[in-house]
């Protein structure tokens, strides 16, 4: 069986090599057959090609940037197609300079609900881009972005003690890794390439292939993304075949997002393993293994059916290889073998439909009017490279009679995925004005996480924030909830003026789906502890409070004004209030111990600080921020 699994394993990597090759193939194939070919007879020939380059003046010079061209910039819907139309910053027929720059304040409080520690952040971002547009044939394209992020004030000193230290420019300050060897690595200023792809066009079959990194962006921007809302978005590097047509779009695509080796002429990968040199007998010891090599793979595919719908089909892989740790054993199912986490193969399929068949607006003269809708479905299934134990009862009796298996693990089983997402969104424009709608999101939970299924949906890469022109349609402008074990309510509303810009309002409510499965923070990881949970995942500590399935309920305002034809101002903020999965873990009065710890016996404990008054529940948190969007 394991060897079947394996092959199961290598196959589908196989199966993705082989039809890239396939594909390459075929396109040598055809490009050596039109080389052959007479010049008379190939509307391809190097003769007219040159002609038809000579004259070539860039399509997005006088049509707008293509989507390929705007996925690392956020603006509204009025002030992005002045971006995307501008003429200005066309510097000849086939070269497009332009800049972004987003400085945001935003102050944060107590989005934890914690009465002993309010966690308050008070901080000034700004992110900054330069890029280039180059557009010289009907046959190449290419981009690059440069981007800053950085916190205002935050450069690291040059020299401590140096009264200029603190404003000078890119200056690093060197951390020591390891105290005894002295080993160390200076940290630079967060100044990185955010894009950099070329992009190859009129291939056979009306293909495009795009190389490099970029940024991958589909549907609403759930599982795949910019996530250009926060301050450095996110970025691939792999290569995309796409094949766009005016009633569907099949794309194929393939990125790694972590590697395990490191490069030569000492470019270093950060997911690399880590090594000491022992300064004496120059022995080296690998003190971090590193992260495992990991990849997103799939295909995304989008029918049009003229203004009644889109319907997207999609199929995304994030592939984890195996994590090694030190020790070999065997490689049996009877024993925990040589790697920590076995391969893990997280498969999530899913549709997607809805009549915002414009670029993900409404058509103005559709078929639907002014109502708008939306349905996403998602299912998950793979491997998540653990193991549990299938039978706890013959596994203890194992332990404890069998020579040798102590610390083994005996009648195990794979654990696989098996969460689901489902979205459901609304909502009717009146007067072409106000906008009010509804959003219904449910993410599967886990009640139990010790079995051989894991049912909590996995979200990908993404931050799940709101795209336009639909704003804040997920969970709140505090971004304090993933789309892991939720139910979120979401009513909002819009209101567009001629003079004074746009206001948005929401009011979200968000519930756990089971009540033994975590609140889940933004970045996918449980806030254990915060909420009523009961997972059975080592807990030695049990509070003794009722349960609970409201996490909290968000209210959101936020006001977006168009100053010119360059500058926008959005302000915003939110008021959130605690509810009763939150409420009863912090306010329980007593909690058991299930074995003795360092300060503690087994046994039931009165939380002291809870009845004193010291600990508990903050019932409100807030958020606000300010932003200024310029792009040129």
């Amino acid at each position: 069986m394991y060897k079947l699994r394996r092959f199961h394993k290598i196959s589908g990597y196989l199966g993705y090599i082989i039809f890239l090759l396939i594909f390459v193939s075929g396109i040598l194939s055809d490009l050596s057959a039109q080389n052959a070919a007479t010049t008379a007879q190939n509307p391809n020939s190097p003769k007219e090609s040159a002609e038809e380059e000579d004259g070539y003046v860039s399509p997005m010079k006088s049509s707008g940037l293509t989507p390929d061209f705007t996925r690392s910039t956020f603006f509204e819907p009025e002030l992005g197609k002045k971006f995307a139309n501008r003429k200005k910053a066309w510097l000849n027929d086939w070269i497009r300079l332009g800049a972004y720059v987003r400085p945001r304040y935003e102050d944060r409080y107590n989005l934890s609900f914690d009465k002993s520690n309010k966690g308050y952040t008070s901080r000034a971002m700004q992110t900054s881009q330069v890029f280039f547009i180059i557009d010289p044939s009907p046959y190449f394209s290419a981009k690059v972005t440069f981007q800053d992020a950085r916190i205002w004030g935050g450069e690291t000193p040059a020299n401590v003690g140096d009264a200029r230290a603190n404003v000078f420019d890119a200056a690093g300050t060197t951390t020591t890794s390891n105290p005894a060897s002295g080993s160390g690595s200076t940290i630079p200023s967060q100044t990185t390439i955010r894009e950099a792809f070329v992009l190859l066009k009129k291939l056979p079959l009306d293909a495009k292939i795009q190389f490099g990194r970029q940024v991958l962006a589909y549907g609403d921007q759930r599982l795949l993304g910019g996530a250009n809302w926060t301050i450095n978005g996110l970025s691939y590097d792999g290569a995309r075949i796409m094949f766009d047509q005016d009633n569907y779009k099949i794309h194929f695509f393939g990125t790694k997002i972590a590697a395990n080796q490191n490069g030569v002429n000492g470019v270093v990968s950060a997911n690399a393993p880590i090594t000491i040199t022992d300064p004496v007998t120059k022995k080296s010891t690998v003190v971090n293994p590193g992260q495992p090599d990991q990849y997103i793979v799939g295909t995304y595919n989008s029918l049009t059916a003229k203004d009644w719908f889109t319907l997207d089909v999609y199929s995304i892989g994030l592939l984890t290889k195996k994590t090694a740790i030190a020790g070999a054993k065997s490689d049996l199912d009877l024993y925990n073998n040589s790697w920590a986490k076995q391969q893990s193969d997280l498969i999530t399929t899913g549709f997607r439909i809805t009549n915002r068949t414009a670029n993900n607006n409404l058509p103005k003269d559709g078929f639907w009017g002014a109502w708008d809708w939306a349905i996403e479905s998602a299912w998950q299934t793979g491997a998540t490279g653990e193991r549990t134990v299938k039978d706890p009862l013959l596994d203890s009796y194992v332990r404890q009679n069998v020579a040798g298996l102590s610390n083994q693990s005996y009648g195990t089983e794979v654990q696989k995925y098996s969460g689901s997402m489902h979205v459901f969104q609304t909502g009717y424009t009146f007067f072409e004005k106000l906008r009010a709608g509804f959003q219904y999101t449910y993410a599967s939970g886990d009640k139990n996480r010790t079995d051989g299924s894991n049912a909590t949906f996995q979200t990908l890469t993404n931050p799940r924030f709101g795209v336009f022109p639909y704003w804040n349609n997920v969970a709140g402008l505090s971004e304090n909830i993933d789309t892991k074990n939720l139910s979120s309510f979401n009513f909002n509303f819009s209101y567009k003026t001629e003079r004074y810009g746009t206001f948005y309002a929401a009011y979200i409510i968000n519930n756990k789906v089971q009540t033994q499965d975590a609140w889940y923070a933004i970045n996918g990881s449980a806030n254990t502890g915060a909420s009523t949970e009961s997972n059975g995942v080592g807990q030695t500590t049990i509070s003794v409070s009722g349960t609970g399935k409201n996490i909290y309920n968000e209210f959101d305002l936020t006001w977006m004004y168009v100053v010119n034809d360059y500058v926008s101002i959005w302000i915003g903020g939110g008021i959130l209030t605690a509810g009763n999965a939150v409420k009863n873990q912090r306010n329980a009065l007593y909690h058991y111990n299930l074995q003795a710890t360092g300060t503690e016996t087994a046994g039931l404990h009165l939380n002291t600080g809870v009845v004193t008054g010291a600990n508990g529940t903050a019932s409100t948190a807030h958020m606000f921020f300010f932003q200024v969007n310029a792009g040129f």
